[in-house]
């Protein structure tokens, strides 16, 4: 697979190296460093049409706050598959053709799902690894976009027009390398949402798929009806955004909380009320893992979890406490020492991530096989 790629992204260099003037990176691919907030940046994106998040999207929502009991996996195995993707992308050089200029990317782009056994064993369910090229195939001639196409696809490497919008795109800055950055994530989400709804069809009763970071994707939510049931499968969210309001309440009663007050007061084996996000078509809420005191400040070890809700209703209670309940229990191993993020991380979507990790090709290896020859 390896070989192949290599093969394929190199025709299609060797391609555009012919056809217009070529401004190398310096010393090599240059690896794109992934900002340390990029998952709190995503959901800022998805959902800067809203700030304020109203309560009682639940039926017993009398509550801020509602304390819960750990459910082990030997008194009800709910979460059986956990679903997490990654990255590697370089900075090849940029292309000049007569006054137009566009910056080329390369990307290996996973996702991973891990089915736990009834005996806590992890396993490999479903991976896929893709390359990709990233370029603004409207600052080429329509001769030099063809025989890009052609070569790339003739050698399954997928080209991506950083000038299409997207979710994470749409009010990104002129400058076409930043906006590669988010239609990089915008492309490994894209694929999870895939790969997630694949699962969907096939997970046995009563089991339940959790994926890494947020639901709030359209090419999700779009699959799901009115009449839907909620499918199983939530949201959990290691970093989230720290702007937004919520109103708790009704009528002269009604409160206003931040992000930080609310989670000050959040106690351990605890979560806040549910709120509602995209008219309720998403409802989520916050969950305390592990003790303040142990943490360095008082958002480290509470995760957000979300879950697709297509009535629009208000969701039964007992079903996000069962499923807040599940998420407890998973507190117990993780990979601290490891991942900075060990407080808010789930082990298997700890490994998921390792699995794909595992399956992108080093950085040294990128840096030696693609030049501009």
């Amino acid at each position: 697979m390896a070989d192949r790629t290599i093969e394929g992204v190199r025709a299609a260099m060797r391609v555009l190296a012919q056809q217009v003037e070529v401004l190398p990176a310096v010393g090599g691919a240059q690896q794109e460093e992934e900002r340390p907030d990029a998952d709190e940046q995503v959901e800022l994106i998805l959902g800067r049409d809203e700030k304020l998040f109203e309560a009682n999207w639940e039926t017993d929502a009398a509550q801020l706050y509602r304390p819960l009991q750990p459910l082990t996996r030997e008194q009800l195995h709910l979460y059986r598959y956990f679903q997490d993707g990654s990255y590697r992308s370089y900075f090849l050089g940029n292309l000049l053709e007569h006054d137009r200029e566009t910056p080329v990317l390369f990307a290996q782009i996973g996702a991973c799902q891990v089915h736990r056994r009834d005996d806590g064993t992890l396993q490999p369910a479903d991976l896929e690894v893709k390359p990709y090229l990233f370029l603004a195939l409207d600052q080429i001639s329509e001769p030099v976009r063809q025989s890009l196409l052609d070569a790339a696809t003739a050698n399954d490497v997928r080209v991506v027009n950083l000038q299409e919008e997207d979710e994470l795109g749409q009010r990104n800055p002129s400058d076409l390398r930043l906006r590669a950055q988010n239609k990089v994530r915008y492309k490994m989400h894209e694929q999870e949402v895939a790969l997630a709804l694949k699962r969907l069809e096939l997970l046995e009763d009563g089991a339940w798929l959790v994926v890494d970071g947020s639901l709030q994707f359209r090419p999700l939510l779009s699959r799901f009806s009115d009449d839907s049931p909620i499918p199983r499968l939530i949201g959990v969210a290691k970093s989230f955004r720290k702007d937004p309001l919520f109103a708790v309440g009704s009528g002269a009663r009604k409160e206003r909380y931040t992000l930080h007050r609310l989670l000050a007061n959040l106690d351990t084996h605890h979560r806040t009320t549910a709120f509602g996000a995209r008219g309720g078509g998403v409802v989520f809420w916050y969950l305390r893992l592990r003790p303040q005191g142990q943490m360095d400040y008082p958002l480290m070890g509470v995760v957000k979890v979300e879950l697709v809700n297509p009535s629009k209703q208000r969701v039964d209670s007992s079903l996000i406490d069962q499923l807040s309940g599940a998420l407890l229990a998973e507190r117990n191993a993780t990979p601290h020492g490891v991942d900075r993020r060990w407080h808010a991380h789930l082990y298997p979507i700890f490994q998921a991530e390792r699995y794909v990790q595992s399956r992108l090709m080093s950085r040294e290896v990128i840096r030696q096989a693609l030049r501009w020859r």
